[in-house]
């Protein structure tokens, strides 16, 4: 009876090891690493807006944690929660984050989009051409580097596209600054103003006005020879330009041969014009909001990442239809027409093929027909 007991008592005992043991093994698989914890903690907290309490998850996570995976990912998002909140102070330090991750991790899947929120924060804070130019300077900086560092990201050429908007303001103001010393006659540093636009940004919207007032400034300042060249450059490239006719004008004036309308030349020059933006009576009160970080024009990393992804998802409906057989044939080359079966008076079927197609195996050209339509005879089942 003793026995019995004893081994009674020794297997409940080992079933209630066993089930300890599996209790456990399953809380311990159910256990999410801390590290994972902090970045989903910091996510939520960036979703929510709460920026100060993101970062200090994401902080905790890099000073814990060094070594997670997730180490990177939350030093990224650290720069987000500064981009995200906005305003000037934000998004300079935003700027630093982003520069330090790229440096910190150089190959990382995120580096190019980190230099990309660079540009894009430096192009939240461009000011109209009439204002102080320096994040247009950084701006064009960043493009320029996000180009070289990264030529084959999926963002060079939405990066091209911007360079060009920034090159834009920037020219528009140094054009302003060439008309504030035509205006005052102080012609040598109007000249120096213009020049720099020309050799600086060259597809500048309003080249034909800046070529016109250089050529002015130098004929004032008796350089005669050197103003022609820009009058020239008018009467050959913009046919469409209010001073088309004044430039040959002064050519013919001055005795000067006028060269004749280069076509191409002038519907690329057309093609750089920009519409004016016109003058609104609330845009005081937008950049006013727009520097207190109050949303203001579409952000340029979104409209980026926008932009790529509907090149992306082009491409890939492009080549599904191609792997589907459903793609137009190129021009030049010869594409198979489908036969379209029918039956003649006698009841025999008849296959129309069209130009450029081989006819069914087993059945003959007649080459009575002509090149656009072959018939081909088949006998019936």
């Amino acid at each position: 009876m003793r026995h019995h007991l004893r081994y009674l008592t020794l297997a409940a005992l080992m079933t209630a090891a066993a089930g300890c043991g599996q209790k456990g093994a399953k809380l311990q698989k159910s256990v999410v690493p801390p590290d994972k914890t902090l970045f989903e903690t910091g996510q939520e907290y960036l979703g929510k807006s709460q920026y100060i309490k993101a970062r200090l998850a994401f902080q905790t996570l890099i000073n814990t944690y060094p070594d997670s995976e997730l180490s990177a990912d939350s030093y990224m998002s650290i720069g987000d929660s500064f981009y995200e909140e906005g305003g000037t102070e934000n998004l300079l330090q935003a700027e630093d984050q982003y520069k330090n991750f790229i440096v910190f991790f150089p190959t990382h899947p995120k580096a190019a989009d980190a230099q990309m929120k660079i540009v894009s924060a430096n192009m939240k804070m461009m000011r109209a051409p009439d204002r102080d130019q320096q994040y247009a300077i950084k701006a064009e900086a960043a493009i320029k580097k996000m180009l070289e560092q990264f030529p084959d990201s999926p963002y060079a050429e939405v990066a091209r596209q911007q360079l060009r908007e920034v090159q834009e303001n920037l020219a528009k103001s140094n054009a302003l600054v060439g008309d504030f010393y035509y205006d005052r006659s102080r012609f040598r540093a109007s000249t120096n103003r213009y020049q720099y636009i020309t050799e600086h940004y060259p597809n500048y919207s309003e080249m034909d006005e800046v070529h016109f007032r250089h050529a002015q400034s130098l004929e004032k300042t008796e350089k005669t020879d050197e103003a022609v060249l820009y009058y020239q450059k008018i009467a050959q490239g913009f046919p469409f330009s209010k001073r088309f006719e004044e430039a040959k004008s002064r050519l013919q004036e001055l005795g000067k041969p006028i060269p004749e309308v280069d076509t191409k030349l002038a519907a690329e020059n057309q093609a750089k014009l920009k519409e004016a933006a016109g003058f609104s009576i609330f845009r005081p009160v937008i950049a006013f909001t727009e520097a207190l970080g109050f949303k203001g024009p579409p952000d340029p990393y979104e409209k980026a990442k926008k932009q790529v992804a509907e090149k992306e998802a082009a491409a890939a409906a492009s080549a599904e239809k191609a792997a589907e057989g459903g793609a137009e044939p190129k021009a030049g080359e010869d594409a198979l027409i489908t036969a379209t079966l029918r039956k003649d008076a006698s009841g025999k079927a008849e296959a129309v093929v069209g130009a450029g197609a081989k006819p069914p195996d087993g059945a003959k050209e007649d080459p009575k027909k002509n090149d656009k339509k072959k018939k081909i005879k088949k006998g019936t089942r």
